[in-house]
């Protein structure tokens, strides 16, 4: 989900502010929609595949050379916290800077990275409540999020608070952005146990959120400029992400805009007049765009859980990492109906770093 930048409009952001105030607070600053991938046309160049692929265990992350095989081992292995009890949580921006954000600071690793260790960071900032809410025990951060667009999201699970670090992150840097969400009042009425934070190339943010009365968990859309409240989507569905048409090859004969995620629900229509059976808890594709007014169900899906999950267009791929076992996959893009993966890669850490515990994957040059 990584695009690249374009100027933007302090101008509409203004107005889009002064309209929708009561819904975002902050400076109106965010990332502008990005181009597509590459240009069109005889000649077309399209961006270099990224390189690198970095797969987060449970504080431990690990680097593998892009394109990867049956067999890989990993070229580096980083301790995200050294010397800290609680697991951080960590995001790779589009160049390759590494962020570690723990209670009380976020740290941002430039290239080329050799340690995590706090005396390498390029850069500390501490957390106050003018980047996010902060408890006795500081902040309580479930995700965190690089946008298209290099700015650093925070996903606070104290009131359920999104704000936005806008780039280039500075040591004064304060929120530019920062979102109730859950509000009264909006769609997401309630949903202020945040899980996940998304976005795709057009910066557009998607957030996983569980509403505890129900314990019912949905995926919502918030839409540049983010001031508008968040619409639901229509899915139960984590570890989502986005594939534009723009970001395949010129080549590739199935250039389609997917969702891909882990899904629960049904996977079609119960017949007439029968209750409708459990759901489903699968692997699952869905084309876009989205059929206006209807049930939405997986176009494909495979029976599987996964942890984390990043799709790589111009290789015609998508890695995963499983639920159970963490073991490192990859299917290829688009997902079939009971998809194989092509290979696993086993995990490299101790099972208790491995199996139901907090993953990630980022993509970077």
């Amino acid at each position: 989900m990584k695009g690249r930048s374009m100027k933007r409009s302090f101008i509409t952001i203004a107005a889009v502010a002064m309209l929708f105030g009561l819904w975002a607070c902050g400076g109106g600053s965010g990332s502008q929609p990005v181009t597509t991938i590459y240009t069109a046309g005889p000649g077309a160049t399209p961006s270099p595949s990224a390189k690198t692929l970095y797969v987060d265990h449970h504080g431990t992350l690990y680097r593998y050379a892009l394109p990867l095989h049956a067999g890989e081992q990993p070229s580096q292995m980083l301790v995200e916290a050294p010397g800290s009890a609680n697991t951080p949580q960590l995001s790779v921006d589009p160049f390759g800077t590494i962020a570690v954000a723990t209670t009380t600071t976020v740290r941002l690793f430039g290239r080329p990275i050799q340690s995590l260790e706090p005396k390498h960071a390029k850069l500390t900032l501490k957390l106050t409540p003018a980047i996010t809410e902060m408890g006795p025990g500081g902040a309580d951060l479930v995700d965190i999020e690089f946008d298209p667009n290099n700015n650093l999201w925070l996903f606070n699970d104290l009131g359920g608070e999104i704000s936005e670090v806008a780039a280039p992150i500075q040591k004064n840097s304060v929120a530019a952005v920062s979102i109730p969400f859950g509000a009264p009042g909006t769609k997401a009425a309630g949903y202020t146990g945040l899980i996940q934070g998304r976005f795709d190339v057009s910066a557009a943010l998607y957030v996983y959120a569980n509403q505890a009365a129900t314990n019912r968990s949905r995926l919502f859309k918030i839409s540049f400029p983010y001031a508008k409240p968040p619409s639901p989507v229509g899915l139960d569905i984590a570890q989502a992400d986005f594939v534009d048409s723009s970001q395949y090859l010129p080549t590739d004969p199935h250039p389609n805009s997917l969702l891909l995620g882990q899904y629960n629900g049904l996977l079609s229509s119960p017949p007439p007049n029968q209750p409708p059976p459990p759901p489903s808890n699968v692997l699952a594709r869905f084309s876009e765009p989205f059929p206006p007014a209807q049930d939405l169900f997986p176009n494909a899906h495979a029976d599987t859980i996964v942890g984390a999950l990043i799709a790589d267009p111009p290789r015609e791929v998508f890695y995963t990492l499983d639920g159970a076992t963490g073991s490192l996959a990859a299917y290829a893009l688009p997902l079939q109906n009971a998809a194989k993966p092509q290979f696993t890669i086993p995990c490299p850490g101790v099972p208790s770093d491995c199996s139901e515990q907090s993953e990630h994957l980022y993509l970077s040059p």
